[in-house]
């Protein structure tokens, strides 16, 4: 039987907007600023729905013209708000993709899209198709046939209800056939549609469970008793017009045929340059190109070390395939090279085991343009071998040019700069559980074509760099630290297997007794980490009270809503304590025993193209978030060890954000303060509150004030911070700034220029794009200030750490040191110091940092010296 699918596109799209259109959120956009929240989300229903074999599929709309229903009722569907005019903008957007995917889309003058759909199920229906109906709206539930289903969305499309006429049945308890009588008698607030005042859908049912019709109620009226009787009686005309205006139309005047709704496969081209358009890479991947397509590329694919010789020369795109996303463990795909001419491709065996290619990578003197050197690099380091020379990587110029390409595919960097001449890795690879590697020709092809397209996209992205101040940032930060990570991340940190056995028993032990101490006070035995089963224990079993319930109508029991009930029952300290001892034996204990590599270190990945502000952050683990506000926390580090005859020395940056703030913002009496030594906060505190003798609460507030006006907090955070009022905190903040009103200066200046450019600047001529200065909702322009008031002090500070960081290595390197940086969390660098130099260490490090860069505030730093993190 062939198949049909109808779907009410007015009813996708609706849903899809608001679905997106999040309160106080940010809409989505391309990257040309153009809406596309809503087109997003009805493509991801469209994709969902067409995964079943339809023959033939349409999609209905309504148009903007009245139907002759407002003819028959001018109130019909009156009172509906609006179409907001983000969501007018994406409605071409929503043609041009059906276009491109080959699937019928018709509107008609005069008639709604029910119309339209009700006519094509009964055509369609009468020549045997099996007819799909979806749509949110249930005046469609009156199309349902023995060959109709109606697929009602209520979430999505994962949350479906299908009806048939058995499913009507078994939930409203009459027949589909009386669907228009139902709608008739309870009426329809959304469409305007009347009906009988004060009777709902229990009581319209149960009429006509009794009578039978509409028709026959209506000859019955005045043997129905009461109010009821009454209110049919006095609207009998209004349940008239109502099954009237509920009728679907099913003998529309078609200016289409049945015909033209077979369903094609879509064309490639048009389908992937709209979702190109759109920035919807994902969906690109899901593609399937033909296969010809995937091998048609020209290059040389070299199996001997003779023609490895040959072709070796400076001024190459060189680019190593990694399989997986840990390349410290992951098999390596192939080699791909390419030059002005010509585009090569390596078997990995072939390579490696080249001695003019090892010489080759390892040679600084042979420049090289790579994507991802530092991923590269620390592979490379796991064979024994090594690669210098990089003097251009395309995924640090384009993180640096535009911070939104962090992270990405290199299929994405490339459409960014509108190089179009390669795959998404998914479509070549597949994804997750169905990942794997294709036939040679196709990822031979592959990785070429990555070569090739590094080395036609460097002087672009070059220029660019040039054009926007940041080759400097690029050239002497970014790209020499990518290898500065690379020896980190290869040096690993040891960890202490027998510490590590034994908090694991200890931690054990600790939650088996909790868990049973929490069973005894509650009386019961239950799923302790089940949110659901937790909240019927406390709010249902021991009556505890709370007004606050999840999305999905179970009780919440968050943080806030356990802290709220500390006093009400001596379960809850134990149930926080619980959580706080899990998190910390599944994540860290068994995380930690799941990344020990054979060397008995573990060995992060720091993501060097990542995060907005220019921060580092740690993978795989996550090195950066070792617990440190608890004991049981701070217990984790004593896990992470110097090696034999070694210490671990950490060194931090002091206040280094309030500092940066201060040269910035060229505060005076905060850079006098900090040149001069002082503790900054009991200064601030004295020039807010005015008094010489400052006590603790008042050097508490003005720490708080201190730090939070880096990230632009406003009286009700501050408040929230210092359990005052928000008032109180106003008048705080009010006061800083009269005190330092170069801040304030600074922070009106910083707006300004960021909602002019679109971004803002560190130091360093880092850019931080700021599209929510031009939202139109409130709440997202606020967060967009908050953030163009912290990006450059944040940023700047990381580039200070950075730079501090390439200094120390070349420090060692030049004088043949056998200490190793390890880590950085943030403001602090962790090394592994060899005892014979750690005197030396002591002092070289924290100058180093304190001597990175030249600013009118001095930088402070302190450092610690132990066996293990724990003692620094």
């Amino acid at each position: 039987m062939k198949r049909l699918v109808l779907i009410d596109g007015n009813s996708l799209f609706f849903r899809a907007y608001y679905a997106t259109a999040y309160p106080g959120g940010n809409l989505m956009k391309n990257t040309k600023g153009v809406y596309t929240n809503a087109v997003f989300a009805f493509v991801n229903m469209i994709e969902k729905i067409l995964e079943k074999p339809y023959s033939h599929a349409l999609i209905a709309f309504d148009t903007p013209k009245k139907t002759k229903r407002h003819e028959q009722y001018e109130d019909y569907k009156a009172g509906r708000a609006p179409m907001p005019e983000e969501m007018q903008m994406q409605i071409p957007l929503i043609h041009e993709y059906l276009s491109a995917l080959n699937v019928a889309d018709y509107a008609l003058e005069g008639y709604e899209a029910d119309d339209i759909i009700g006519t094509f199920s009964v055509i369609a229906s009468k020549t045997d198709y099996q007819v799909d109906i979806y749509s949110s709206d249930r005046d469609l539930l009156q199309l349902i046939d023995h060959n109709v289903t109606i697929h009602l969305i209520k979430k999505g499309v994962t949350d479906i209800e299908a009806m048939n006429p058995t499913s009507f049945l078994e939930k409203y308890g009459i027949s589909h056939e009386l669907m228009i009588d139902l709608k008739a008698l309870m009426g329809d607030a959304s469409d305007n549609i009347p009906g009988v005042p004060g009777v709902g859908e229990k009581t319209a049912v149960k009429l006509l469970q009794t009578y039978g019709t509409l028709d026959k109620i209506l000859e019955n009226k005045e043997d129905i008793k009461g109010k009821l009787g009454e209110r049919i009686r006095e609207n009998e005309d209004k349940a008239i017009l109502s099954k009237e205006l509920a009728t679907i139309d099913l003998d529309v005047p078609l200016t289409i045929t049945f015909e033209s709704l077979a369903y094609q496969k879509y064309d490639f081209d048009r389908l992937v340059s709209f979702y190109n358009e759109c920035d919807f890479h994902a969906f690109i991947k899901k593609l399937d190109k033909p296969k010809e397509e995937l091998k048609d590329f020209d290059y040389k694919l070299i199996t001997s070390h003779q023609d490895i010789k040959k072709i070796l020369k400076t001024n190459m795109a060189v680019h190593l395939e990694i399989y997986d996303f840990n390349y410290h463990k992951s098999d390596l795909v192939g080699f791909s090279l390419a030059d002005e001419d010509s585009t090569y491709f390596i078997p990995v065996n072939v390579a490696l085991e080249s001695i003019d290619f090892q010489m080759f990578l390892s040679d600084d003197s042979i420049v090289k343009y790579t994507f991802d050197s530092k991923a590269m690099k620390v592979a490379l380091l796991w064979k024994g071998l090594d690669l210098n020379g990089v003097s251009f990587d395309m995924l640090l110029a384009a993180y640096l040019i535009n911070q939104k390409l962090a992270k990405d595919d290199f299929k994405v960097i490339c459409m960014a700069f509108d190089y179009d001449q390669i795959d998404y890795d998914e479509q070549i690879y597949g994804k997750g559980a169905k990942k794997q590697l294709p036939e040679e020709s196709i990822y031979q092809v592959h990785v070429a074509k990555k070569a090739r397209a590094i080395f036609d996209l460097k002087d672009t992205l070059l220029s660019e760099l040039k054009i926007n101040e940041q080759f400097d940032l690029y050239s002497e930060i970014e790209l020499p630290l990518s290898s500065v990570l690379a020896r980190m991340e290869y040096n690993g940190i040891s960890v202490d297997q027998e510490e590590l056995k034994h908090q694991k028993t200890e931690l054990k032990k600790r939650i088996d007794v909790l868990e049973k101490s929490i069973y005894e006070s509650v009386g019961k035995e239950f799923n302790i980490a089940s949110p659901k089963q937790l909240g019927e224990v406390l709010f249902v079993d021991l009556g505890l009270e709370t007004s606050k319930k999840t999305k999905g109508k179970n009780y919440s029991t968050n943080i806030d809503v356990l802290n709220h009930l500390m006093d009400k029952h001596p379960v809850i300290p134990m149930i926080l304590e619980y959580r706080q001892l899990t998190k910390l034996y599944s994540t860290y204990i068994e995380g930690l025993e799941q990344s020990v590599f054979e060397d008995g270190k573990v060995h992060t990945i720091y993501a060097q193209a990542l995060t907005a502000t220019g921060r580092l952050s740690s993978l795989e683990p996550n090195l950066q978030n070792i617990p440190v506000r608890t004991a049981e926390g701070r217990e984790i580090r004593k896990l992470f060890v110097a090696k034999e005859h070694n210490y671990l020395l950490a060194a931090d940056y002091s206040q280094i954000e309030l500092r940066v703030l201060a040269a910035m913002a060229n505060v005076k009496n905060l850079i006098k303060a900090f040149n001069e030594n002082k503790d900054i906060h009991e200064q601030t505190a004295k020039e807010v509150f005015g008094s010489e003798m400052v006590s603790a609460d008042e050097r508490r507030k003005a720490k708080a004030v201190n730090f939070g006006i880096i990230y632009g907090i406003g009286s009700w955070s501050l408040a929230e911070d210092l359990s005052v009022t928000p008032r109180e905190a106003q008048n705080f903040i009010d006061k800083y700034l009269e005190v330092y009103p170069e801040i304030k200066t600074y922070m009106d200046n910083t707006i300004e220029t960021a909602t002019e450019l679109g971004y803002v600047k560190t130091l360093m001529n880092r850019r931080r794009y700021i599209s929510e200065l031009s939202s139109p909702l409130y709440q997202v322009r606020e967060f967009g200030k908050r953030t163009a008031m912290n990006a450059p002090i944040q940023g700047s500070a990381a580039d200070i750490i950075k730079i501090a960081m390439i200094k120390l290595q070349n420090y060692l390197l030049k004088n043949k040191k056998r200490s190793k940086l390890l880590l950085q969390v943030h403001d602090e660098l962790i090394l592994e110091v060899p005892e014979k130099e750690l005197e030396e260490m002591k002092r070289v490090v924290p100058e180093i940092m304190a001597n990175a860069v030249d600013l009118t505030v001095s930088l402070k730093t302190s450092c610690d010296v132990g066996t293990n993190w724990f003692d620094l």
